[in-house]
């Protein structure tokens, strides 16, 4: 058991050790229980079980007790009730060295200000609430949460290569505040949906260093690896991964499409008048949105709109054209022959607008085709930074990087 039992317990009075029991703290014994109705708090004073205790300089069996002090240690609460373990805490003098030391308890680190077992309640409080907001529902100090956590953080994500293999890996970027040049990097093993690790930039070498770090027999179990369009990484994990199949992004394929969406939609809207021009920038979020999830209402004014504007309904059309064979292509060969004949379609358009996204899409055909094959995306990976802005809105930003890290790691577990 590793709390005390939050039950009702018939404490037999005639019975010695049943606080002992009840308590579950193996190495020591109740002598009274202390209830302190006014604050909600039960006090258990405890003893050492032991009569003894060895040297810790030259292991000698010690009886002779030198000097007795007191410790107040926080416990796990009980049945609502917070508690306390005052521990008489003993000091031997030994006869071989002739040093007086202090006994020490395998439960209770020495100290320490809480149990093991509450500094464990703690940490498990501390998922999905912030730590300000914990240290007030505990009545305990904010320090004494921020150092529970941190160390138990610290130990369970020591850095380095992730404790099991990774076979599908995915790398984004995520802004840990507004500006430019503020990106960490953030790794997620796409299987187990969790992060295993935050860099402090997105620059490739930070990249190679990182995967640099992993055993080669880590690195050879990575068969796939899911990016968006950035070419630092692509040569980062060309150089650490040989034997990985990088797949281009399909949404931040999309994203670059709807953005060649809306740039037709804003060059149309110019020409109208004002009151039409209101109009078509009102609709914004139905072009841009995909076509099987609109309500009948919002196709209606789709035909509306575009039966009045045809350069915006064809690029509207190209663009769900593109999301259904990225749906539906079978295999790759058929996937890459029918999105050689979307691009062709874009070209025989003439419109500018689309000029990126077919540079983009003939730059990196070979990654986003590989789409196909393994039907991998970076889907789990925009999940778990969605959950990394609301970890920061939650603490009002981080100062301190290595925070930020652990924190990522431990709400971002995968549990």
């Amino acid at each position: 058991m590793d709390s005390i039992p939050p039950d009702h317990e018939l404490i037999n009075a005639q019975d010695p050790q049943a606080l002992t029991r009840l308590l579950n703290l193996p190495e020591f014994v109740v002598t009274h229980l202390e209830v302190a109705h006014w604050l909600g708090w039960r006090v258990f004073h405890v003893r050492a079980q032991a009569a003894s205790a060895p040297c810790p300089r030259c292991q000698h069996v010690c009886t002779h007790v030198h000097q007795y002090h007191s410790r107040s240690v926080r416990d796990v609460p009980y049945n609502g009730q917070t508690c306390w373990l005052q521990v008489s805490v003993r000091r031997f003098k030994c006869p071989r060295c002739r040093r007086p030391f202090t006994e020490q308890f395998a439960t209770l680190p020495r100290r320490a200000r809480t149990t093991p077992r509450y500094a464990a309640h703690l940490v498990a409080a501390c998922r999905q609430s912030s730590l300000a907001a914990v240290a007030r529902r505990e009545a305990v100090g904010y320090k004494t949460v921020d150092s529970v956590y941190y160390q138990a953080a610290a130990a369970a994500h020591p850095g380095g290569a992730p404790p099991g293999p990774v076979r599908r890996l995915g790398i984004d970027e995520i802004a840990l505040r507004k500006g430019q040049g503020h990106y960490r990097l953030v790794l997620s093993d796409l299987d187990r949906g969790c992060v295993i690790a935050v860099l402090a930039n997105r620059e490739q070498a930070t990249l190679v260093a990182y995967l640099g770090t992993w055993s080669s027999e880590a690195r050879a179990a990575v068969t796939d690896v899911a990016l968006d369009f950035w070419a630092p990484y692509h040569g980062a994990v060309r150089a650490t991964l040989p034997g990985a199949r990088i797949t281009g992004d399909r949404f931040h394929l999309m994203r670059h499409v709807t953005a060649a969406v809306n740039r037709v939609r804003r060059r149309e809207a110019r020409r109208l008048s004002a009151e039409d021009r209101a109009e078509v920038q009102a609709s914004r979020w139905l072009w841009l949105k995909n076509e099987a999830d609109l309500g009948i209402a919002e196709q209606v004014r789709l035909i509306v709109i575009g039966a009045a504007l045809p350069a915006l309904e064809r690029a509207h059309a190209l663009k769900e054209r593109l999301r259904a064979i990225l749906e539906t292509a079978p295999d790759r060969a058929t996937g890459e022959q029918e999105l050689r004949g979307w691009v062709e379609a874009v070209a025989a358009s003439k419109e500018r607008a689309w000029g990126p996204v077919v540079k983009l899409v003939r730059r990196w055909w070979e990654v986003i085709t590989n789409y196909f094959e393994g039907r991998l995306s970076s889907g789990k990976v925009e999940g778990l930074n969605t959950k990394i802005k609301l970890i920061k809105r939650q603490a009002f930003g981080f100062r301190n990087d290595e925070h930020f890290r652990l924190r990522v790691l431990m709400e971002c577990d995968g549990t």
